[in-house]
């Protein structure tokens, strides 16, 4: 790529990284992006965990004794970033170092997909408008607020160069920088590892498979089944219709009760009957040819990358194995109607809710109506949408084209989730991601809506296509396209994420050289993971650690085996620590405990420092710990009371 090329971008880049993350950049030690303590926190705690890894060769970095005292835990399904924090080890401190790689992060996402968009169209303009389209997207901003896992996106085209670059000619060895990416993404977050393993399959079976459409006849079999389904509908239509129109909750037919309270299962009942008839229909008109001699020529690449990458993966795979055989594997119960939303459609129509001008605004909407906006926002800059429909209708670049719709409607049908989502509520009507829950691998990337990534990262291509197309035609498409880059520009003006500054109590500096050297328990107590919360956890917990330094009792990581609580039930005082701080009453053992007897209990855990947040904590647990167990004031800051344990 010549130097103007790429020279004049980076600068461009550069420069809106450094005005959108300013106030970051100019408090690097001071500040978190996130409106308080939350997810934001486990991650500069990623980055500490590594930092004293580092520093300390007796520990390993995918198990930490120093979370859930006195029993440890097993990062490997944690979101550990291990690439992020690694990097991010070098800083002065665990916030600088997290802060820096956010930027570095929305850096390259620019850079990446500038540059995957400039290996397609050849153009600097084209490429430009990609890259603001996926490094502004919604997904990056409302992930910005504290998932900094996600807002790693630019190993998605990083993943797509190196798999363009060797399938250009198919070489086995070209397979190996293919590997090194996909394990450089699983060392950052799993989502993206599972989407770059999918993009990878489409780029290896897209070139060798044709789809063809043709008028032929239906069978007299197929139309046989298709009336049988018009039979159904209409059976089901008169249903519905009686459901709404007769009164009471339902039907008795002799021994048979007939509930008549909703149209909702009718409604997914005559839905699912449409998608057989549509799949029944287009089996018969559409034909997919597969070139088996391309695929084979390919094949080898994929063979080399999927080696590799299974080779530098293998620390997490073996930590995953033992997970496994412990029983320590931890996934979600899924319902038939429970499962975590996609995005919600409306969003698509409503605006950016991070738009520096009207984001606000919408985000209001959003509150009204009760959507997520960090898991549940889907909007399209309208200008981009142009450019796409401009992209579609051309002629040229058919195969660039058609890879890059193929891999937005994927993704676009995947982040939809299993149910239609509609202004904040759940619609009858079922989607195909609903049994993704059943595919290995795939099903623990759990909430649909983040396959939006690549969705931008589709129409980012598409966009550059489009715009590239109308520049290159007559004079009146070329001032379109100008006009529409220049909406572009001002649809993709990202609001800056809130900030977070952190509450750092001295005392904790304190604590760090203190004697006894043994674990500190933050009162109240919480456990937390993705999937719920026992107790009650403050995020605060683990930036103080950072300071400390010391194992913590409790803590938070992303999937947390049932066997940690049950633990902490059996043992003396702190379960009663754990009960009081979800709101109920201590064990009976406990209270008959002495202050003295509830000490040493305490001690014998390997805890010596008990910190009373008077802010959170409930009047019994403030009087159960300060008459209940001899604790020894080592004085008070900032609402929280720290005790040292009396041996």
């Amino acid at each position: 790529m010549p130097f103007r090329h790429w020279a004049i971008p980076v600068l461009i880049f550069a420069a809106v990284t450094a005005g959108w993350l300013l106030p970051i950049l100019s408090n690097l030690s001071a500040v978190i992006p996130g409106p308080g303590a939350g997810d934001n926190v486990t991650f500069v705690w990623d980055v500490w965990w590594m930092r004293y890894v580092l520093h300390h060769p007796g520990q390993t970095f995918f198990f930490s004794p120093f979370l859930f005292h006195p029993i440890g835990i097993d990062l490997t399904l944690h979101t550990h970033t291990a690439l992020p924090a690694l990097i991010a080890a070098a800083a002065s401190s665990p916030i600088a170092g997290q802060n820096s790689v956010i930027a570095l992060h929305i850096f390259l996402n620019f850079l990446c997909s500038y540059a995957l968009s400039h290996r397609l169209t050849g153009q600097v303009v084209s490429s430009l408008a990609a890259a603001m389209i996926f490094g502004t997207s919604v997904f990056i901003s409302a992930h910005l607020n504290g998932h900094f896992n996600l807002i790693a996106a630019w190993m998605l085209p990083l993943v797509c160069l190196a798999t363009l670059h060797a399938l250009d000619v198919p070489w086995w060895l070209r397979g190996v920088p293919v590997g090194l990416a996909l394990a450089a993404t699983a060392y950052t977050d799993y989502y993206l590892f599972v989407y770059a393993l999918v993009m990878v399959l489409l780029f290896w079976v897209s070139p060798a498979t044709t789809v063809t459409l043709h008028g032929g006849s239906s069978s007299t079999y197929r139309r046989r089944v298709l009336l049988a389904l018009a039979l159904l509908l209409v059976a089901d239509a008169l249903v519905i219709g009686a459901i709404l129109l007769l009164p009471g909750d339902r039907v008795d037919i002799g021994a048979m009760h007939i509930s008549l309270r909703s149209v909702r299962n009718p409604v997914t009942f005559a839905w699912i009957l449409l998608l057989v008839a549509a799949l029944i229909e287009a089996s018969a008109r559409v034909r997919i040819e597969t070139n088996r001699r391309l695929l084979w020529q390919s094949g080898s690449v994929a063979v080399a990358g999927m080696a590799t990458a299974l080779v530098l993966l293998l620390p997490l795979l073996i930590h995953a194995v033992a997970v496994w055989r412990t029983g320590s594997y931890v996934s979600q119960v899924y319902f038939w109607r429970s499962g975590p939303a996609g995005i919600d459609a409306a969003t698509l129509f409503l605006g950016s809710p991070f738009h520096v001008m009207w984001g606000n605004s919408i985000r209001a909407v959003y509150a009204r109506f009760h959507i997520d906006v960090i898991e549940s926002s889907g909007w399209i800059p309208v200008s981009a949408i142009a450019l796409l429909v401009a992209a579609l209708i051309s002629r040229s670049r058919r195969k660039a084209t058609a890879y890059w719709a193929l891999t937005g409607t994927v993704f676009g049908i995947w982040a939809l989730g299993p149910w239609l989502t509609v202004i904040g509520r759940q619609t009858p009507l079922i989607m195909p991601a609903l049994f993704l829950r059943f595919v290995p691998i795939v099903a623990n990337a759990r909430i649909p809506g983040r396959a939006m990534v690549v969705v931008y990262l589709a129409i980012a291509m598409l966009a550059a296509i489009g715009f590239d197309r109308l520049v290159r035609a007559g004079r009146p498409s070329r001032i379109i396209g100008r006009c529409l880059f220049a909406t572009l520009m001002v649809e993709c003006i990202p609001a800056r994420p809130p900030l977070y500054a952190p509450d750092l109590p001295s005392k904790y500096f304190t604590l760090h050289d203190a004697a006894p050297t043994a674990a500190v328990c933050e009162l109240p107590l919480g456990l937390r993971d993705g999937f719920g919360e026992t107790g009650s956890l403050d995020e605060a917990v683990l930036l103080h650690q950072t300071i400390h330094e010391r194992p913590i009792v409790g803590g938070f990581v992303a999937r947390l085996p049932p066997s940690i609580a049950r633990t902490y039930d059996t043992m003396p005082v702190i379960r009663s620590l754990l009960r009081l701080s979800s709101g109920r009453s201590p064990s009976d053992e406990d209270a008959r405990l002495t202050a003295a007897e509830a000490a040493a209990k305490l001690a014998s855990a390997g805890i010596a420092y008990v910190v009373l947040d008077l802010r959170r904590a409930t009047p019994e647990l403030v009087r159960y710990v300060q008459s209940g167990i001899d604790l020894r004031s080592l004085g008070e800051e900032d609402g929280r009371i720290f005790y040292e344990v009396v041996r």
